[in-house]
């Protein structure tokens, strides 16, 4: 089997005697530039083909390249200034009042998409993607949200999260006006699947958590942003497209409402912040099916402060617990970061490959 055939078989849930590995959001770009045998800087794009045949990946559920913030961060450079007023500005909770009274009305919106131009980009851009890797590796893509971490980008997090408490209305319509775009956007990717044959998954989430749980109340959550969520993403669940949703932080105050939604699968899993991997390998979607899991070597703890034969044992106990025919892929928790030692990255893949093989037989 190709590697892409490998990755779409692994998500169906089917018998699979090769085992999926995604590429971990890498940012090492000195692993990156070993991978390639170059310079990564030099010729990123290319430099990143390379690195997913190099390590034997054959699964990018989020297509993204270090960029110049990435390489500021290695050189030690500030990544950028604080903004209390988020990227546009804005002064205190009434700024944020403000700027959602400007948001066009829903008329507009829906006047101004374009639903096959947005499918027909939408398939290419995956099917370019794996042109270019060979066929070796399956990429999917994001899906639309109603967008709660764009807020606190846009306005700053103090601003956002007193906007929630004084205005609750108000940022029930922006949730709304977001999950209204997101929703058009995800009618274009159910379009893009039926009539262009790209793979039926896609893969995001919102960064809802911190370590120590979700920044706004699940109760307010519940009432005006879950809804618009759910509403949302309805064309995908009616499509049958299988919705793998990124878990940051501790995501247990709010997993029922994440599992609520229908989502297929799962990625993440903090362990160091009270998520307990085993519990969640455990879990079913609402559609009584065991849930897709993306999982589990720490990128806190095991990649940048482990030994390799941590990282090993933690590949084989990421396999172990999953188990078998649920559609486990091995992955880190999150971005895989330039302070990691390039013999564990190293140990990752070779080792998720050996006995992923040795596993699944």
């Amino acid at each position: 089997m190709k590697g892409r055939e490998i990755a779409l078989a692994t998500l169906m849930q089917q018998d699979v005697k090769e085992p999926c590995i995604n590429y971990c959001w890498m940012t090492h770009s000195k692993y990156l530039s070993k991978a390639a045998g170059r310079d990564y800087w030099a010729d990123s794009e290319n430099a990143f083909y390379d690195y997913l045949r190099y390590a034997g990946i054959n699964l990018v559920p989020q297509y993204y390249l270090p960029g110049e913030g990435q390489r500021n961060i290695e050189l030690g450079h500030m990544a950028h200034e604080p903004q209390s007023g988020g990227w546009e500005g804005v002064s205190g909770p009434e700024g944020v009042l403000a700027a959602i009274e400007r948001l066009p009305d829903d008329e507009q919106v829906i006047r101004e998409f374009n639903i096959e131009k947005s499918a027909a980009d939408y398939a290419r851009a995956n099917n370019d993607h794996m042109a270019r890797a060979h066929d070796e590796t399956l990429f999917i893509d994001w899906f639309g949200q109603a967008d709660f971490m764009g807020g606190y980008n846009r306005w700053g997090y103090e601003n956002y999260l007193m906007a929630m408490l004084d205005y609750p209305e108000a940022m029930g319509r922006y949730w709304h006006h977001t999950a209204l775009q997101g929703r058009l956007w995800n009618q274009a990717i159910a379009l893009a699947v039926a009539k262009h044959g790209i793979a039926p998954f896609v893969y995001s989430g919102q960064d809802i958590c911190s370590g120590k749980g979700p920044i706004a109340s699940p109760a307010l959550l519940r009432q005006w942003y879950f809804p618009q969520l759910k509403w949302c993403i309805e064309p995908l669940i009616e499509a049958g497209v299988g919705i793998i949703w990124h878990c940051d932080g501790n995501i247990m105050p709010i997993l029922e409402d994440i599992l609520d939604l229908g989502v297929a699968g799962l990625q993440g899993f903090e362990e160091e912040h009270g998520v307990d991997y085993s519990q969640m390998v455990a879990l079913n979607s609402r559609a009584g099916r065991p849930l897709i899991i993306l999982g589990c070597v720490s990128v806190t703890s095991t990649f940048p402060h482990g030994s390799v034969e941590d990282v090993r044992r933690s590949v084989e106990r990421s396999f172990t617990l999953a188990g078998k025919g649920r559609g486990f892929v091995l992955s880190s928790t999150s971005s895989v970061m330039p302070e990691t030692p390039i013999e564990n990255i190293e140990a990752f893949f070779a080792h998720g490959l050996s006995f992923g093989r040795e596993f699944l037989a």
